[in-house]
């Protein structure tokens, strides 16, 4: 009788094992699952998704003051992007913002932008002949008219070299470069 009892208290120390065991491995999952499902979605967005969404405002008014092609650079994939032929001290003001991509910003900059801008071999280039481009005075830099930007002035705007015609009173009034 004695091997009788001893034989049930086996049985219900192993029911007892199965429970606590099913509870904890239930625990120990949800758990680690969490972590784990966290884990890979971070990775995913990381190494696997597409450049997320990128808005550009201009605002076309008291000097552009998100305008200026240095500070959109920081929205570039690659900061390492030159910008030449004036780019580099160039202010686009526009009242329409872009919508792009980290990936894109600088070529959808210059599809948007092509009296203003050319992407050639990796370079952001500002068009130094376009109508749609004027120096501001005292050498402190250009403006792209963003509305005139549009309209694609032809192949011989590149003007590399050539000097930069002054902004019109009546441009810098409207951006809000003088009052």
């Amino acid at each position: 009788m004695a091997k009788a009892a001893n034989t049930g208290g086996e049985r219900r120390t192993s029911w007892q094992s199965a429970v606590a065991g099913f509870i904890l491995g239930g625990f120990a999952g949800g758990f680690l699952g969490y972590f784990g499902d966290a884990l890979a979605g971070w990775a995913v967005d990381e190494y696997w998704s597409p450049s997320p969404s990128v808005k550009i405002d201009f605002q076309a008014e008291q000097r552009c003051p998100n305008g200026k092609l240095t500070d959109i650079r920081r929205f570039f994939e690659d900061d390492g992007i030159p910008l030449s032929n004036g780019a580099d001290q160039l202010t686009i003001c526009d009242s329409e913002a872009l919508m792009t991509t980290r990936s894109q910003v600088p070529r959808d900059l210059a599809a948007k932008y092509p009296a203003c801008l050319k992407w050639i071999d990796s370079d952001l280039i500002m068009l130094r002949a376009s109508t749609a481009i004027c120096a501001l005075p005292d050498k402190a830099g250009f403006v792209c008219d963003g509305v005139n930007g549009r309209i694609f002035p032809g192949s011989g705007a590149l003007g590399i070299g050539n000097s930069v015609e002054l902004c019109a009173t009546e441009l810098l009034v409207r951006f809000g470069f003088s009052s």
